[in-house]
C-alpha cells in the first residue's frame, strides 16, 4: 500500500511536494483506514484544485515514474517534463519517491533522473526497520564526472546469493553500459533474480507493487473490462452493478460474427495490435480478449478447432430482441465501463489513480461509487486516489478531513500540495461552502482589470 509520494522538478512541481496517506487521529469513518505494520493508512484521497493548478500533474508524476521504474527511460518522453518556467531546472534532476508497505515491511524507493543527460542518476531501495533504522537494499548514485557508484547494506544469504547479487549490482557500477544507465536496478533484479531466495523475493515484491498501480486519465481506457469476457462471475457482477448505477443495462450479451482478423485490427495502435495477436495465437491460452475499437467493444476467442472468432459486445436494456451497441451508450455509461472493473482490483491490493473521476458522471453517482468502493474493499488494502472538481463531494459525512487534498498554483507558477487537515476543521463543518468561498485556496482567481 502507498504511504506517501513526493515529487520534485516535474511539470508544475518545482520544489519537493508530498502527499501522505498516513491517517490522522480522526475517529470518524474508521472503515476508510486499515492497519499496516504499526501505521494506520488511508484507503483513499480526493484532490481538488483550479484548472491549470497542477492536480493532474500529480497523477502524471506517478504514471511517468511508474513507467520508468518498470520499463526504463526509453519508455517515456523526457522532452520538457521539467519545471519549464525556470530554465535552470532543465539541468536539475527530477526526483520521485515512494513510501510503501508490503507484507508489513515498510520501504522507501526512489529515482532521480537527468533530463539533460537522459539517464537515471540516482536510485535507492531502503527497508525501514521497526525501530526506525534504515537499511539500504541498494543505493546507486552517479557523481559529477559521470561515474556510477553502487552499494548495498544487506547480507544476501548463501554464497550463491551473494555472488549473484554482486554480479547484478556490478552491472550498474563503474563500468555501467549506456543501456543500463537508462533502466532501474529494481526491474533488472526483479526480472533476473530467483524470487524464492529472500533478498530477490523482497526486491521482486517491490517491483510487483509497481505493476499493481493502475492509472486512468480522462481519455485512457482501463483493460480490466477484459476480465468480464473471461470470468462469468465477473460478467454477472458487472451486469448487476451497471444496473445498480441506473444505466438501464440489465445484462451484457455477445453476438458472434464472421471476422476479417486483420481488417478489424488494422486501426489499433501497433503495440496493442501485437499484444492481441500474440495473446490470441498462443495455443496455451484459452481466455477471450476484449478490446475497444471504433466506439465498439469486441471479444476475440478461439473455438474448439482453434479458429479465431469474435463477438461484438451488446447490451440488454430490457428487450433481448433488440440489443444496444456500446456506441449507443451515453458518455457517462461509457465512463463506467472503465471504472466499474476497478472493483475487481480489491483482491490485488492495487493502488488506483484516476484523473477527473467525475468526468461525464452525475455527482450522486460518483458519491455512491465512492461509498461502494469503501464497502467492497473493506477487507483489502486497495487504495483509490482521484482528482475532481466536484465540490459536492466535499462532505465530511462522506470523507475524512485527511482524505481531502488541494493543489494550488503559486505566484512563481509552481504547484504546492496541502491537506484540508491543516485547517483543523470540525467534523460537522460545511466545507464545500468554505471551499467555494476561497477559505482553503485552490480555486480560480479572476483578474477583473484584465477583462
Amino acid at each position: 500500500m502507498l504511504v506517501g509520494f513526493s515529487v520534485k522538478n516535474f511539470k508544475s512541481f518545482k520544489e519537493p511536494q508530498s502527499i501522505s496517506f498516513i491517517a490522522s487521529k480522526i475517529s470518524r469513518h474508521k472503515e476508510h483506514t486499515f492497519l499496516a505494520g504499526n501505521k494506520k493508512i488511508l484507503k483513499s484521497g480526493l484532490i481538488y484544485g483550479a484548472n491549470a493548478g497542477g492536480k493532474s500533474n500529480l497523477i502524471k508524476a506517478v504514471h511517468f515514474s511508474r513507467e520508468i521504474v518498470l520499463f526504463g527511460l526509453d519508455s517515456v518522453d523526457l522532452n520538457k517534463k521539467y519545471f519549464r518556467i525556470d530554465k535552470e531546472e532543465y539541468k536539475k534532476p527530477g526526483v520521485f519517491e515512494y513510501r510503501i508497505i508490503i507484507n508489513q515491511n515498510e520501504y522507501s524507493y526512489g529515482i532521480a533522473i537527468s533530463y539533460f543527460k537522459k539517464e537515471i542518476i540516482s536510485e535507492w531501495l531502503v527497508r525501514i526497520e521497526k525501530n526506525g533504522e534504515e537499511t539500504y537494499l541498494f543505493n546507486r548514485n552517479v557523481d559529477e564526472s559521470g561515474v556510477s557508484h553502487i552499494e548495498s547494506e544487506i547480507a544476501h544469504g548463501t554464497q550463491e546469493e551473494n555472488t549473484r547479487m554482486r554480479i547484478y549490482l556490478e552491472d550498474f557500477g563503474e563500468n555501467i553500459s549506456e543501456s543500463f544507465r537508462r533502466k532501474t536496478i529494481l526491474s533488472d533484479i526483479a526480472l533476473r533474480g530467483n524470487d524464492k531466495q529472500k533478498v530477490f523475493a523482497e526486491i521482486a515484491g517491490v517491483y510487483q507493487w509497481f505493476t499493481n498501480i493502475i492509472v486512468i486519465f480522462p481519455n485512457s481506457k482501463y483493460n480490466g473490462l477484459n476480465e468480464v469476457a473471461t470470468d462469468n462471475d465477473k460478467k454477472l457482477f458487472f451486469s448487476k452493478i451497471m444496473s445498480y448505477f441506473d444505466t438501464g443495462i440489465e445484462s451484457i450479451e455477445g453476438q458472434c460474427q464472421a471476422m476479417d482478423f486483420d481488417k478489424i485490427l488494422e486501426d489499433l495502435p501497433r503495440e496493442e495490435l501485437e499484444r492481441i495477436k500474440i495473446d490470441i495465437s498462443n495455443e496455451a491460452s484459452e481466455n477471450p480478449i476484449m478490446f475497444k475499437l471504433d466506439n465498439q467493444v469486441f471479444i476475440l476467442r478461439k473455438d474448439e478447432n482453434g479458429d479465431i472468432i469474435y463477438n461484438k459486445m451488446l447490451l440488454n436494456h430490457g428487450n433481448s430482441e433488440d440489443l444496444f451497441e456500446y456506441a449507443d451508450e451515453s458518455d457517462g455509461t461509457k465512463r463506467l465501463f472503465d471504472l466499474v472493473p476497478l472493483f475487481y482490483e480489491n483482491k490485488r491490493n492495487s493502488v488506483i489513480m484516476i484523473d477527473e473521476i467525475d468526468r461525464s458522471l452525475h455527482t450522486v453517482l460518483i458519491r455512491r461509487f465512492l461509498e461502494r468502493f469503501y464497502s467492497i474493499t473493506k477487507d483489502s488494502n486497495c487504495q483509490l486516489i482521484a482528482t475532481t472538481h466536484d465540490s459536492n463531494l466535499l462532505d465530511l459525512e462522506l470523507l475524512r478531513q485527511d482524505e481531502i487534498w488541494f493543489v494550488e498554483r503559486q505566484e512563481d507558477h509552481s504547484s504546492r500540495i496541502y491537506s484540508l487537515n491543516k485547517f483543523k476543521e470540525r467534523f460537522d463543518k460545511r466545507i464545500e461552502k468554505d471551499y467555494l468561498l476561497g477559505r482553503y485556496g485552490a480555486i480560480p482567481i479572476f483578474d477583473e482589470e484584465k477583462f
